[in-house]
């Protein structure tokens, strides 16, 4: 190690993540933006400290990043999607406008979202109402719906496909 250079336990490297997080969050409340903090938490017990802001922030622990590595060996193709989400050179998700998928206000099966989206080179995952944005834990978000289920892209919603930019 570097003369100088410090070697912080995963306890103490939480503890300044949190204070930065808190930080930042009273940043965002004095300017009146919603700022969208991912953070990375080494020990999941300390994830309790600093829950999640609806919709804004998303915790990433060790725990999350060992439960995905722990799959890869049981299905070897997870490695090669894996990279593709975790490389910043891979897919992303987006919300699509509905009329690129299906007719917006008719009633469709999922399964028909799913396959336009594969048609474009595009992987559907869920979907987001307009309607429901702000309400609830979801914020109107479905992932991984039941694809015989109808569902109904009113005006504003939008299927959620993982594509290349």
């Amino acid at each position: 190690m570097p003369e100088g250079a410090t070697h912080l336990t995963g306890s103490e490297t939480d503890d300044r993540t949190l204070v930065t997080l808190l930080h930042l969050r009273a940043i965002g409340d004095a300017a009146s933006r919603e700022l969208a903090l991912p953070t990375e938490i080494s020990d999941d017990g300390n994830r309790l400290l600093a829950p999640a802001r609806a919709g804004a922030d998303f915790i990433v622990s060790s725990r999350l990043i060992s439960l995905l590595m722990t799959q890869i060996p049981e299905s070897d193709y997870l490695a090669a999607i894996f990279e593709e989400l975790f490389t910043a050179e891979g897919s992303e998700f987006h919300l699509r406008p509905a009329g690129d998928h299906v007719r917006p206000g008719r009633e469709v099966t999922f399964a028909t979202a799913v396959e336009s989206a594969r048609r474009r080179g595009e992987c559907a995952v869920g979907h987001r109402q307009r309607a429901s944005v702000g309400t609830g834990p979801d914020h109107g978000m479905r992932g991984d719906p039941d694809k015989r289920r109808p569902v109904r892209f009113a005006a504003g919603g939008r299927p959620i496909v993982l594509a290349e930019s």
